[in-house]
């Protein structure tokens, strides 16, 4: 699931917008205060600003009403506590309290004011709260009512944005995005390529390469630390996972249901349908015309029932994601996919194909294979979900604090580990060796370290792992040692030929690339350094394509676009080199004209968001910032 969300991130762009609603309508609170002492009331502490637990749970708690939303939508309300975990909520909701914090305190620095006629007239002027055309007092304290918010409440965290608001405004006053900017980004960016190039691979030159004991002998003693056996370390550990602290957390009933009844829109399930699609792009000099009659004849063909869906989707569909699963894409809502497209397969039937329809990306033919109804999950099939989530949201309060007190008595009435364990009911376990660069699950890189710093037998913890809390002590430590020439000489062997079957390789191709840039004909140079020539068309920098490996990697990317058609280099990925010559250069005007708004946005954007997070990494030096275990 958290894979899916990340290949997506750009469908789901209008969500966040949604979660930052939220964050500031949910009431992320930050109150000035004077200098203080952290208590045990304070979550994070950032210079002369105080958070408090209340404040950080209510933030918390909006980022993951935000991804329940999302995950609900795209799962159908079945995601688990492990899809929630894996998004690091924690994390995301205390750097967003952090940078808030942050604004506000320069906000204030620089002298700006903020009044309640301000706040006002940003409520007033909210379109959420109008009736009727107008601003209505009944429906903004009817829906923060509906929300759970205290009118005092979002009026505070509103006079944070606004302050913030006016900071950026003053930030940002002399951002400018010149049309000659706009146009070199699209040059840089959408220009499509057409390149050859061959392909030199290692492997290929092992057999080349002339191996003796005196050469293996060299390799050896020129790349001794190579084969370097590390530090080795053994623990001995007990583990407190959430779970056991779980056990003394008690739900009521009475809790499950205030949870439901407070949170509609975590349990309501929107119209789902799941479709399945093939794209028609334009490609080269087709015009639109062109496209909707190869869009209509293969409408035509399924109609007919010449050919089925999938068969369809694989031989025609320009959509390389989906094409090879018969165009499957899954369920969707209608915050997920375009208008265009919501609006041309809500009304189908189950088992209907819709006729040809435009979007941005080119035509469309999508087959509908189910539809669900919107409905809200009832209290009694989510109440044990609700009970494990309370529970869990209670334990994680608790965990370092009981965590630390079995530390403490392990430590002040100097038990072992072994009685720890039995008189805490836990496990005592025993890891195997490892090392600072490879530890091994539930231990840390950082806990290796711990370790290292210490004396053998130190106690050391509680720190968070995999697996929960562990208290730890390091049982035994080997040192770090370089094995003798005949230790490791099968490892050297292949090294060594590796080694040397690159240096070959790298040399044919550089040899190659001299000739080519000298006026060599592509073909002859082919025949004579005996490799394949081959062809990618239509590349551009966001579209990498598995056949020229190389386009992955950025800097290449970068080479390619920057350069004028007839640009060669090589590259390297992995187990080969590549001598590439770039063909042609194609800038599509019309496409140009319509992208020209969107990417000075973006070039803005990008300038303004570079500003401000300068600005936030300077200030994280310059003021004091600290966050509670208990986080």
């Amino acid at each position: 699931m958290l894979d899916f969300l990340r290949k997506n991130l750009r469908k789901f762009a209008i969500f966040l917008w949604i979660a930052a609603l939220a964050f500031i309508v949910g009431g992320a609170y930050l109150f000035v205060r004077g200098p203080f002492t952290m208590g045990s009331n304070t979550a994070i502490q950032v210079g002369n600003i105080k958070i408090s637990f209340p404040e950080y749970e209510k933030a918390y708690n909006n980022v993951y009403k935000f991804y329940v939303q999302l995950l609900t939508q795209l799962k159908g309300g079945n995601f688990t506590d492990e899809d929630i975990k894996k998004l690091n909520i924690k994390q995301k909701t205390i750097d967003m309290l952090v940078n808030r914090a942050l604004l506000l305190e320069e906000a204030k620095k620089e002298g700006i004011k903020v009044t309640d006629k301000d706040v006002l007239k940003a409520i007033e002027s909210n379109p959420a709260f109008y009736y009727n055309g107008k601003f209505s007092k009944e429906k903004y304290l009817a829906i923060l009512k509906a929300n759970g918010i205290n009118p005092k409440d979002y009026e505070q965290s509103l006079k944070i944005s606004l302050y913030i608001d006016k900071l950026k405004q003053k930030l940002f006053k002399n951002v400018k995005v010149s049309d000659k900017e706009v146009k070199d980004f699209f040059i840089k960016n959408y220009t499509k390529v057409d390149l050859k190039f061959v392909r030199f691979k290692v492997g290929d030159f092992k057999r080349d390469v002339k191996v003796d004991e005196k050469a293996l002998k060299q390799f050896y003693e020129k790349n001794k630390e190579k084969y370097r056996v590390p530090t080795m370390v053994k623990f001995e550990y007990i583990v407190i996972p959430l779970e056991y602290v779980e056990k003394s957390v008690k739900i009521t009933d009475n809790q499950t249901k205030r949870f439901y009844d407070t949170h509609p829109n975590y349990f309501y399930v929107p119209l789902r349908i799941r479709v399945a699609h093939i794209l028609i792009e334009k490609k080269d000099n087709m015009t639109d015309k062109q496209l909707k009659e190869k869009a209509e004849k293969i409408y035509k063909m399924l109609i007919d029932k010449k050919i089925t869906f999938k068969e369809a989707a694989k031989k025609y569909s320009d959509d390389n994601m989906t094409k090879n699963v018969g165009g499957e894409i899954g369920y969707v809502t209608k915050d997920m996919v375009l208008k265009q497209f919501w609006d041309h397969i809500v009304h189908l039937k189950k088992g209907e194909i819709s006729k040809p329809f435009k979007t941005k990306f080119g035509y469309h033919i999508v087959l509908v294979e189910d539809i669900e109804k919107p409905f809200e999950r009832p209290y009694s099939k989510v109440k044990k979900q609700i009970e494990q989530y309370l529970k869990t949201q209670e334990a994680k309060k608790k965990w370092f604090i009981v965590a630390d007190k079995i530390f403490v008595d392990i430590r002040d009435h100097h038990l072992t580990l072994k009685e720890a364990a039995k008189k805490y009911g836990l496990k005592i376990k025993t890891s195997k060796y490892m090392s600072l660069k490879k530890p091994l699950p539930p231990f840390t890189s950082q806990m290796v370290q711990n370790a290292l710093l210490t004396t053998k037998g130190a106690l050391l913890g509680p720190d968070l792992s995999s697996d929960g809390y562990l208290i730890y002590k390091m049982v035994d430590k080997k040192a770090s040692y370089i094995p003798k020439f005949d230790e490791v000489k099968e490892q050297v062997k292949k090294d060594y030929i590796e080694f040397e079957a690159r240096q070959i390789a790298r040399k044919r191709a550089e040899q190659f690339l001299d000739e080519l840039k000298k006026g060599g004909n592509l073909e002859r140079l082919a025949k004579k350094f005996k490799v394949k020539i081959e062809a990618v068309q239509g590349l551009t920098k966001f579209t990498p394509i598995d056949k020229f490996p190389c386009s992955y990697k950025e800097k290449v990317m970068e080479q390619i676009f920057s350069n004028k058609k007839g640009y060669k280099s090589m590259c390297s990925f992995k187990d080969s080199f590549y001598v590439f010559e770039v063909e042609n250069k194609r800038f599509d005007e019309k496409e140009f004209e319509k992208l020209k708004k969107s990417i000075k946005q973006q070039l803005l954007a990008e300038k303004e968001n570079e500003i401000l997070d300068n600005l936030i990494a300077k200030l994280k030096k310059e003021v004091k910032i600290k966050i509670n275990p208990k986080l």
